[in-house]
């Protein structure tokens, strides 16, 4: 039988209405699976390609031959935005079968949510925060809830796999199941996965239930890149990125938020130069949610072909319709996934997908180092693209099996619902959580210990734990139930309204950019956190903290070696990229680089340039095994350092020690062996400051660091492997 006679009538005749020529391939491909099946399904393929549909056309029509007694289908997005935009696609479907939809996060009303706990049925839209609220707050109402949940469907699994909101809404899925008594099926949705099987193991972790990956025929897309690496000055890389952009209904990507907020001021300023229309917007997630959206309604619905500055905040599958172009601007993507993601981003409706690159080179070159002429960024941008050409490869994501920092937010939360709970029956709750199944009684036994030290638990009077004097405040906030840190930041406001928010003070009569326009301050209020605003015509900058970090994927890295090694001609490329490379490839070659793993600079120029020798080592490991070798050696004395800095962690530089020495050092490190528990670290160095690190002892706060950051295991595989130590 046809998918489409298998679903219900009433989603038929809304197909119908609505101009459908054929159901798409993934939503066949996701109906076979879900109708033919008790297994949970994975649903991967680009962005605007239907999975939304995919999932629900089918739950729906099982739904719609048994209904369920309570909330039917649960629908987990990592965005407010995006369940929003969600709740508009959804809305003529839902109200076809007469099935309430129900939005609930932080800016949802208070009626709709009350209406569902009265009478809990069809959809509910939810973040894995306001989730989490349910399950800690009103454990009591659960089982009415969501007693008869059939599916549970997580859009952006990629997103969540990647971060500490992944473990989160793993441990509320298996909380739920348990409380409610209900074993939903599950549904995932995305567009970039590097390791679908991991994914799939993610999605049914805990569940004992098979998930089934179906892969749809991909359609073909005919890609356009074009790569502009330039040493443009300041003035020229606007007036570049303007001709690019103008009459094109583009995204600007950028790294930073600052970079994104620049290039929407000073397109600004050139198009009032110029008398052409200001069609410029800015994207992140510093603004006022209110401009968020009213930005997002603008670039789906204005017949002008508006230009968006932003980050990775339109990255994510918000229907923003059409684009003609995407530009990646002043850096590239930090990732392979990254750049996957914002290829889906344009070209569709049977367009070829228009990706543009407009790199600044940032180098100060040194004339006694070479390597300050190696542009690291640019080389990894080459990396990223051919690996998408030859490969489709995106990052795989890590596992992490030691999320301490969650696992005592669980603990916390879990007590707070409880009231009093036994410590036996407490831990059994958290360890017996998928996230934690490589968390030791021990290890667990000893977070307890230190949260009773802290006064976060203490003995009730049955003898159980139960929050403690020092936990009643910061459990029942809102701000608890996140996972994710957020910096002590500044309301920006003019005449009122909030623009957005920063994370550093500024004084009376200094200028900010916010928004894409300029403002002057007139007011700061150090308590309130409030800065009071009014236009500029001037020019300004605005400083975030940033929270990104460099981290490299030992298959990228390869590749980067291959383009210095290679003499391949990339038609992307324009001739100025071209010829910078080849001069990028001339110095690789004439110093070995991408044979050889130690390398000592300096040693041409002497005394005439002041070049000291340093020794650098090229051992093209991905980061946590590169930052594990960099430890190991200054354990053995090295002064060793990770460079370049930012985002793209290649090489060490090992100073002055000689060629011969470090090749000693190596082999001691080979023979001793490298131990985590050994290397002398501080966390904070290796990672950015987590939300709970505060809460946790030191020694499971180490672990934690090591087991996401370290990599001893590779690292030694490295020497046992490399001619260098031999």
């Amino acid at each position: 039988m046809e998918i489409y006679d298998r679903l219900a009538p009433w989603i038929q005749d809304y197909i119908y209405r609505a101009g459908w020529q054929a159901l798409r391939p993934v939503q066949i491909a996701a109906g076979e699976a879900l109708f033919s099946s008790q297994a949970h399904v994975l649903l991967s393929t680009g962005t605007a390609s239907g999975k939304t549909e995919a999932a629900f056309l089918p739950a729906l029509t099982l739904l719609n031959e048994n209904p369920a007694s309570s909330v039917g289908i649960l629908y987990v997005s990592p965005l407010k935005a995006l369940i929003n935009d969600q709740f508009v696609r959804l809305q003529g479907l839902l109200e076809e079968g007469g099935i309430p939809v129900t939005k609930w996060h932080g800016d949802a009303s208070a009626s709709g949510k009350a209406r569902l706990l009265r009478n809990p049925e069809g959809v509910l839209q939810i973040t894995p925060e306001s989730l989490e609220g349910l399950l800690t707050r009103r454990a009591h109402d659960i089982p009415a809830l969501f007693g008869d949940l059939r599916f549970v469907v997580v859009d952006e699994v990629h997103h969540f796999m990647a971060n500490e909101r992944g473990i989160q809404l793993q441990c509320l899925l298996e909380r739920l199941e348990r409380t409610a008594g209900c074993a939903p099926r599950r549904i995932g949705l995305s567009a970039t996965l590097g390791d679908t099987g991991a994914a799939c193991a993610w999605l049914s972790a805990g569940t004992g239930r098979q998930c089934l990956h179906p892969s749809p025929p991909e359609q073909k897309r005919r890609l356009l890149l074009r790569l502009d690496y330039t040493a443009a000055e300041e003035n020229g890389k606007w007036k570049l990125l303007y001709e690019q952009t103008l009459g094109k209904k583009t995204i600007v990507f950028t790294i930073e938020r600052v970079a994104a907020e620049l290039a929407c001021a000073n397109l600004k300023r050139i198009a009032a130069r110029h008398k052409t229309p200001d069609v410029y917007r800015v994207h992140h997630g510093s603004l006022a949610t209110a401009l968020r959206e009213e930005t997002e309604r603008e670039i789906k619905r204005s017949e002008q072909p508006l230009v968006t500055a932003a980050t990775v905040t339109l990255e994510l599958g918000l229907d923003i319709g059409d684009m003609d172009r995407v530009v990646q601007f002043g850096l590239s993507p930090l990732s392979a996934s990254s750049f996957t993601q914002r290829i889906g981003r344009c070209g569709r409706k049977g367009q070829p997908a228009e990706l543009l690159f407009l790199l600044q080179s940032e180098l100060e070159s040194d004339p006694a180092e070479p390597l300050t002429r190696i542009d690291w960024d640019f080389i990894k941008c080459i990396a990223i693209i051919q690996l998408y050409l030859e490969e489709k490869w995106v990052e795989p994501i890590a596992a992490h099996t030691k999320p301490f920092s969650l696992c005592f937010h669980q603990t916390m939360c879990v007590t707070a619902a409880a009231g009093e709970i036994a410590a036996a029956r407490l831990a059994q709750e958290i360890l017996t959580l998928p996230a934690f199944s490589a968390v030791t009684q021990e290890e667990y036994r000893t977070l307890l210990q230190h949260l009773m030290h802290l006064k976060l638990l203490q003995k009730g009077d049955a003898g159980g734990l139960m929050l403690g004097a020092a936990a009643d405040l910061p459990v029942s906030s809102y701000d608890f139930l996140s996972v994710f840190r957020v910096p002590d930041e500044f309301q920006v406001r003019h005449k009122g309204d909030t623009i957005g928010t920063v994370t550093e003070t500024t004084l009376p009569g200094e200028r900010l950019v916010l928004g894409g326009k300029c403002w002057a301050v007139l007011r700061c209020d150090e308590e309130k956190k409030i800065i009071t605003v009014l236009p500029s015509r001037r020019t300004a900058e605005t400083k975030w903290k940033s929270f990104c970090t460099g981290n490299l994927h030992a298959h990228l890295l390869e590749r980067m070696r291959r383009v210095l090694a290679e003499d391949a001609v990339y038609a992307y490329l324009n001739p100025h990229s071209a010829q910078a490379l080849a001069q990028m490839r001339g110095i690789a070659a004439r110093y070995g680089l991408a044979t050889q793993a130690i390398f000592e600079s300096g040693h041409e120029f002497g005394a005439d340039l002041g070049g000291d020798r340093s020794t650098k080592l090229f051992p093209w490991l991905g980061t946590p095994a590169l930052q594990a070798l960099c430890l190991a050696l200054k354990k053995q004395g090295v002064t060793a350092e990770i460079l370049p800095g930012g985002f793209n962690p290649v090489y060490l530089d090992c100073g002055h020690k000689k060629p011969a020495e470090l090749r000693h050092t190596l082999r001691a490190i080979q023979a001793t062996g490298i131990c985590s528990a050994e290397l002398e670290f501080e966390p904070q160095k290796l990672r950015p400051r987590g939300k709970f690190d505060a809460f946790l002892p030191e020694k499971l706060l180490r672990e934690e660091t090591a087991a996401q950051y370290l990599d001893c295991e590779k690292a030694m595989e490295w020497l046992a492997n490399a001619t260098v130590v031999t």
